[in-house]
């Protein structure tokens, strides 16, 4: 029982200190965002969707903060949701062999056939994991998108590089007409 409790106390702490991390991001704000291939790049780099929406939230606008903020949640919550019904879809299988094994070895003393025992037991319990699956794909699509929309709503709003021009003009002065160049 001791060792239960410590155990139980150390995933607590484990937890606690991994979720209580601080979000250190040494990007300037004019920097732009990519995303390719479901990874987000920051000058190259690889950051995680949290940092993103942590870097969002110092140098984006708002609403586009807010936006990839609930395409995040919207992600997440279908990847809840489809582990949700891919467990739930497990356990029905494991409890239609396990159904099917018990009957198997004891025919004498049956209380009920194996196909009413499953259809009552089994079938709603994988009918609600298929549930799960069905709904959690449109959150996951969903919520990439938006978050996808978002980063190139930030990109779009960086303010564009000044970059010097040379070039040649012809303009007027005391003396009459000059060439001039401009550096």
């Amino acid at each position: 029982m001791k060792r239960i409790v410590l155990f139980s106390l150390l995933l607590i702490f484990a937890t606690t200190s991994t979720l209580a991390q601080e979000v250190r991001l040494p990007y300037p704000s004019t920097t732009a965002l990519s995303y390719e291939k479901h990874k987000i790049y920051c000058e190259g780099n690889h950051i995680s969707k949290r940092d993103c929406q942590a870097f969002l939230q110092l140098n984006a606008q708002e609403d586009i903060y807010r936006q990839y903020r609930s395409g995040l949640r919207m992600y997440n919550a279908g990847w809840g949701l489809l582990g949700t019904g891919l467990t739930l879809d497990a356990f029905a299988i494991g409890l239609t062999v396990g159904l099917c094994a018990s009957f198997e070895q004891d025919p004498e003393h049956p209380t009920m056939g194996p196909g009413l025992a499953i259809i009552l037991i089994s079938v709603p319990v994988g009918a609600a994991g298929f549930a799960c699956n069905i709904a959690g794909i449109p959150l996951v699509c969903v919520g990439k998108k938006r978050m996808q929309q978002s980063i190139d709503a930030y990109n779009i709003s960086l303010p564009e590089p000044q970059t010097a021009q040379n070039y040649w003009s012809i303009l007027p002065s005391n003396n009459g007409i000059g060439l001039a160049y401009h550096f």
